[in-house]
């Protein structure tokens, strides 16, 4: 099942919205097992029911009371590092520092019936992605990861290494080169002889010649590659920021 919450202290909205995500989900219906709701009009709701229960998806306003979207989203980030967040405010303004907080599609209140529908359906798509899962041999075991679990491959003589967002690393036999085979998802990108990168984990880029991941390594963009990582990282960029 793929659980869709909304958290909006607006209670019209809410509604409103919640109606829109009811009837696009009626084209999966026999397909997939979609659960729109709960509603929270409150972020503190929100994380009270993270205690009991996990989601896919969150529809998040942004400007609330006590604690913000920007703060809610930090934190569910915290909990819960593959739940996709969507943010829809009334304020374009936000977009911008929105980024911060990676989130998956950044809507406008004002046109959400416009932009609803492809957000709506990208989100389902990288929800199912995740069950594609890759596998490994590692020097510990035969390993088995999500694609979003990756922040980016390293090669290491006859080896490369795997570094995951939750901290652990892993070395496997092989050649960066044969990754790419592997590798097929567009999130990733080979930037380097020596680095194949996930676009999502990407928390700065230094003028196209390095980038900085989420977990703090700073990894160099080969001169060849860096027109064609500029290209495609701003199209990654504006697919998960469209508007």
């Amino acid at each position: 099942m793929i659980r869709i919450v909304i958290c909006d202290d607006d209670p019209c909205f809410a509604t409103t919205l919640t109606e829109e995500l009811t009837a696009l989900a009626a084209k999966y219906e026999g397909d997939l097992d979609l659960k729109i709701g709960p509603t929270f009009t409150s972020p503190e709701l929100v994380l009270s029911f993270m205690e009991q229960m996990d989601f896919d998806i969150i529809f998040l306003d942004i400007d609330m009371p006590k604690i913000t979207g920007f703060d809610l989203a930090a934190k569910i980030s915290e909990k819960d590092p593959k739940a996709l967040i969507i943010f829809v405010s009334a304020y374009d303004n936000y977009v911008y520092q929105s980024f911060a907080y990676s989130p998956f599609r950044f809507l406008r209140k004002l046109h959400l019936k416009e932009e609803l529908p492809s957000a709506f359906d990208k989100a389902i798509e990288k929800c199912l992605s995740e069950t594609q899962a890759l596998s490994f041999n590692s020097t510990e075991g035969n390993i088995t990861l999500r694609p979003s679990d990756v922040l980016y491959f390293e090669n290491d003589k006859n080896y490369y290494n795997i570094y995951c967002e939750n901290g652990a690393t892993y070395k496997c036999r092989g050649t960066i080169k044969a990754l790419e085979s592997i590798c097929t998802d567009k999130r990733f990108f080979k930037i380097h002889s020596a680095y194949i990168i996930n676009l999502e984990h990407v928390s700065e880029t230094h003028s196209s010649s390095a980038v900085t991941m989420k977990d703090g390594a700073v990894l160099s963009i080969a001169a060849p590659r860096r027109s064609e990582f500029k290209e495609t990282y701003m199209k990654f960029v504006r697919r998960r920021y469209s508007r």
